[in-house]
């Protein structure tokens, strides 16, 4: 072994097992927060934990279910474990006491190992209870027993029904019993960031890519749309997203891709008259915010067709999703596309 690649292998292991040790020290400590929590509760009032950390579309569909189980446990202290990059998707929700901004799985386990929480929800399955600093996995019980995981979930019903599922909520065979559209609790904050922004209205938002590769719609395509939109209709077009891949030279686009919060994005889509995207986090905050939907879908994985959305995207009372069943949302033409767009723009 060289002397570099010894560095390289100590250097690893180093960081490696000082992350695992923070993990389990702030896993103790929290753990023992909630005790002293849990001991000053009135009689009978009981501790709570809603996991779902991540992604920040699914935090968003998953919203109904703070409210659900606010109406089964009215007096408890509800505690939702989410990681800290979207942890301002539930700061606000008046359903929530209290917050906590996972430091990782290891963490999580510790704490839950405890057993200080009266009652888990836990709203994810394997694949999205995987560290990869520490390299471990952790299982859901009862997604396990229902047989849920990430290659079938969608057979189960759309995102809110699947972590209702996978919680244990609801019955394997049930729908969602309560109110199923998402809310967002946005803040004078985020208006005061979109009112600095100055967009020309009308507008119409678009977010051209998501965060999984088979998910997406080509460039070149999208470009397409947006000088057919700019041409025949009076719209302003502003692109919302981490980062943009499009080449447009127009006085009627405007790239805010990377610029905004989660919160300040759904503030700006709350003001548009449409959201064009696809489906991912944005398309969420579209449903959630109440603006007409139009959404590229296609065949994802194992799922010629799915619908993850509830409420008024799920129903298609507010959303058009635009999908051919059996073919990826990068084989949908532009004429295609097009057309669909022209049923909701009008001629």
């Amino acid at each position: 072994m060289t002397i570099s690649r010894f560095r390289q292998l100590w250097t690893h292991r180093y960081f490696k097992y000082t992350h695992i040790f923070n993990a389990h020290l702030l896993g103790y400590f929290a753990a023992l927060r909630f005790y002293i929590k849990k001991a000053e509760l009135k009689k009978g009032q009981e501790l709570i934990s809603i996991i779902r950390t991540e992604h920040f579309g699914d935090i968003v569909a998953a919203e109904p279910l703070a409210r659900y189980v606010r109406e089964l446990h009215p007096n408890a202290y509800i505690v939702w474990f989410v990681k800290p990059s979207f942890h301002e998707l539930v700061d606000y929700n008046p359903e929530i006491d209290e917050v906590l901004k996972e430091f990782c799985v290891t963490q999580r386990r510790t704490i839950i190992g405890t057993r200080v929480f009266d009652k888990v929800y836990e709203l994810q399955f394997r694949n999205n209870n995987h560290c990869t600093k520490c390299d471990v996995f952790t299982d859901n019980p009862v997604a396990e027993a229902r047989g849920i995981n990430v290659h079938n979930y969608f057979t189960f019903g759309n995102l809110l029904e699947v972590f209702a599922k996978t919680s244990g909520i609801i019955p394997l065979k049930d729908h969602f019993p309560a109110d199923d559209q998402p809310r967002l609790y946005l803040q004078d904050h985020h208006r005061i960031k979109a009112d600095s922004l100055q967009l020309k209205k009308p507008y119409i938002v678009v977010h051209c890519q998501s965060n999984f590769a088979p998910k997406d719609w080509p460039a070149d395509r999208w470009q397409q749309l947006i000088a057919w939109i700019t041409a025949n209709y009076g719209y302003q077009i502003v692109e919302i997203g981490l980062k943009s891949n499009l080449m447009i030279n127009t006085g009627s686009y405007t790239n805010l891709c990377g610029k905004l919060t989660i919160l300040e994005t759904a503030e700006v889509i709350r003001r548009a008259d449409y959201f064009i995207g696809l489906d991912s986090g944005p398309s969420h905050l579209g449903n959630a915010t109440g603006t007409f939907g139009i959404i590229l879908m296609g065949a994802l994985t194992t799922f010629a067709s799915y619908n993850p959305y509830s409420g008024s995207y799920g129903r298609q009372e507010n959303a058009l999703l635009v999908r051919k069943e059996g073919l990826a949302c990068a084989e949908l033409s532009f004429e295609f596309v097009r057309d669909e767009v022209k049923k909701v723009l009008g001629e």
